[in-house]
């Protein structure tokens, strides 16, 4: 006779039971979280972010957390947050200066005159193309004009257009910066003891969301920030209007692989020449070619070859799927998860395939 086996022992029931209201209240605290997701992101964001300074500030204090804290939260708003909010503000009003610009310049008739004198003789040229013949380029580009103006003066109006929404979630955001500063290395051991790998495997996903945080960050962020703030200086200084608007189209420009920023100041530089500012267009594009561009060539495969180690082509896709999914912070996200599926990948292949 042999015994029977117990199809559902105490232990059975009890981790159903368990798991069962686990994901129950993580299920709950989702939808808590869900409203201030976007503050508790970008706090997330700026903590690994400013970690370097964290890390010196708290050893000029002498370790004492709080303080470090309470300093790093303070200089995190005056240098990044409030000039943030004011560049926006500046980019929703020249974006509707941009819009209100085109309607005037279609409905006065100046467009027509403006037009022949300048970009006549250009498109002639343009339309012996074959394929470009039947285009009307003149109505294309006003309509463009007019959806990209605005459009973006839409999306940058609706974030400060409900002022109590932006400073809650303003303060929600400097509350999560002071204790991610603060308890953050406390946060992640907590969390990184409770996952089912081995403390090799723990360290060797650190270290790749890590280098590709910082990669990404310094290699896409910081370099296609250089090129818009570059790109709106040299609009400014050579006379071009929106300097802010352009700028802010070159940085997000900057993210593609092929073209990047100068898909803005040289139509800038061609603007000026075609109006008749010889001097300031052959100026701005130098400035274009010297200080925008041609850093980009080596700036960006120094800064993120070394850490993230993507390779170029996932490294656009990530971008542009991030982008499309996650909105803004997909340019982050996006290389994100393709290199820690990688990670994965390899301790699936180390774990179960090899062994």
């Amino acid at each position: 006779m042999t015994e029977e086996r117990q199809v559902l022992t105490p232990r059975h029931i009890f981790a159903l039971v368990f798991f069962a209201l686990l994901i129950f209240l993580v299920y709950q605290m989702m939808r808590i979280l869900a409203p201030f997701s976007s503050s508790l992101i970008w706090a997330g964001v700026l903590t690994l972010a400013l970690s370097p300074v964290h890390v010196r500030v708290l050893r000029l204090v002498k370790g004492r957390t709080g303080l470090a804290a309470g300093l790093m939260t303070v200089g995190a708003l005056l240098a990044i947050i409030i000039p943030a909010i004011a560049f926006l503000s500046m980019l929703a009003r020249q974006s509707v200066d941009l819009y209100e610009w085109a309607a005037d310049l279609v409905q006065s008739g100046r467009l027509a005159e403006q037009w022949s004198t300048v970009a006549a003789p250009l498109l002639d040229r343009l339309r012996q193309v074959p394929f470009l013949s039947g285009l009307n380029i003149k109505d294309i580009l006003i309509q463009w004009l007019k959806a990209f103006s605005s459009g973006l003066a839409a999306q940058v109006g609706a974030i400060l257009k409900n002022l109590f929404l932006l400073i809650a979630n303003l303060v929600i955001m400097l509350i999560a910066l002071f204790f991610l500063f603060r308890d953050g290395e406390s946060y992640y051991q907590k969390v990184a003891g409770v996952l089912p790998f081995t403390r090799k495997q723990r360290e060797a996903i650190a270290k790749k969301f890590v280098d590709t945080f910082t990669g990404v960050l310094h290699g896409v962020f910081f370099v296609a920030f250089l090129q818009g703030l570059m790109t709106g200086i040299g609009f400014a200084v050579f006379g071009v209007a929106f300097p802010a608007l352009w700028g802010f189209l070159a940085a997000v420009l900057a993210l593609l692989p092929v073209g990047g920023a100068a898909l803005v100041w040289l139509p800038g530089a061609a603007y000026l020449f075609l109006s008749g500012s010889t001097i300031p267009a052959v100026l701005l594009a130098a400035w274009g070619l010297l200080l925008v561009s041609l850093p980009d060539n080596f700036l960006k495969p120094l800064l993120i070859g070394r850490k993230a180690r993507i390779p170029a082509f996932l490294l656009f896709l990530g971008i542009l799927g991030g982008l499309q999914v996650y909105g803004f912070l997909g340019i982050l996200f996006g290389p994100l998860i393709v290199t820690l599926l990688a990670a994965f990948v390899q301790i699936y292949r180390e774990e179960f395939v090899e062994k």
